[in-house]
């Protein structure tokens, strides 16, 4: 290994371990709520560039050889790009919708957040928009993109704990963060890429100005999420976080087909 990644590696492995002992990440939730659209949508911007540098410092690690961190914080990227997702979301809702919306669950579930973050690299940010390109998706191919990441968030949460701390399973056997092998952090490194590229977009001016004045799909799939939210309850699970996202868009498509507006094409 060269010595300057040595080098950076280890004062990062200083830095995380510094803010660890000393921090814990919160969101004023009731700010978000009251929050105009033009500061959500810099609080997006603010989180994909965040997650952007979590997914840096996953590959510095990764170029070091400590596997376990690294996997620990592409799956936090991804989450956080997630988060970002939910943010914009929130900018996308009418006030009066927002004041009914789920802020926390929303922004701290994690399932939820690698859903979306997976749901974000399928989608992507470009034209029509991923509201119009929902509703003109056949469910079916929804079904089938949200089993995928329904496994892999179930997969990720776990493997994303193991990287972090020791454990001990049903069979008596102690489990070691370095056990997470240079494939599992090739992989998900690989996922993360992925969304970091459909995220990149919502830094883009562009991207930004479309939601100063949402189109009508965009708050229509914001209210259906606000009602799937509500009929979930307070299960947190992989498989409810997919069932969010297939309700509300059901919603959305039945809206549609009630309006009797096409949907865009994708």
């Amino acid at each position: 290994m060269p010595a300057d990644v040595r080098t950076a590696a280890i004062a990062l492995l200083g830095e995380l371990a510094e803010t660890a002992r000393t921090t814990v990440a919160t969101m004023d939730l009731g700010a978000v709520k009251a929050a105009s659209r033009p500061a959500l949508r810099a609080c997006v911007a603010a989180t994909a560039e965040n997650a952007q540098g979590l997914l840096d410092d996953a590959e510095l690690l990764a170029g070091a050889g400590r596997h376990a961190l690294a996997y620990s914080l592409a799956v936090q990227a991804v989450e956080e790009f997630g988060k970002a997702t939910g943010l914009l979301t929130l900018a996308a809702m009418p006030r009066n919708v927002r004041a009914q919306a789920p802020v926390r669950r929303m922004l701290e579930w994690h399932q939820l957040k690698l859903v979306g973050g997976m749901l974000m690299a399928v989608l992507g940010f470009g034209p029509p928009g991923a509201a119009a390109k929902l509703a003109a998706m056949p469910i079916t191919q929804l079904e089938q993109i949200l089993d995928t990441t329904d496994a892999f968030a179930e997969d990720a949460d776990r493997l994303k704990l193991r990287g972090q701390y020791v454990d001990m399973d049903r069979h008596g056997r102690i489990r070691q963060p370095s056990e997470i092998t240079e494939m599992e952090v090739s992989v998900q490194l690989s996922r993360a890429r992925r969304v970091a590229s459909s995220a990149s977009l919502m830094r883009d001016p562009g991207v930004q100005a479309r939601f100063a004045h949402p189109p009508a799909e965009t708050i229509e799939l914001s209210r259906a999420l606000v009602g799937a939210f509500a009929e979930a309850g307070n299960v947190r699970t992989p498989k409810a976080a997919a069932a969010v996202a297939l309700s509300a868009v059901r919603k959305l498509q039945e809206h549609t087909a009630a309006s009797g507006v096409e949907a865009p094409s994708r």
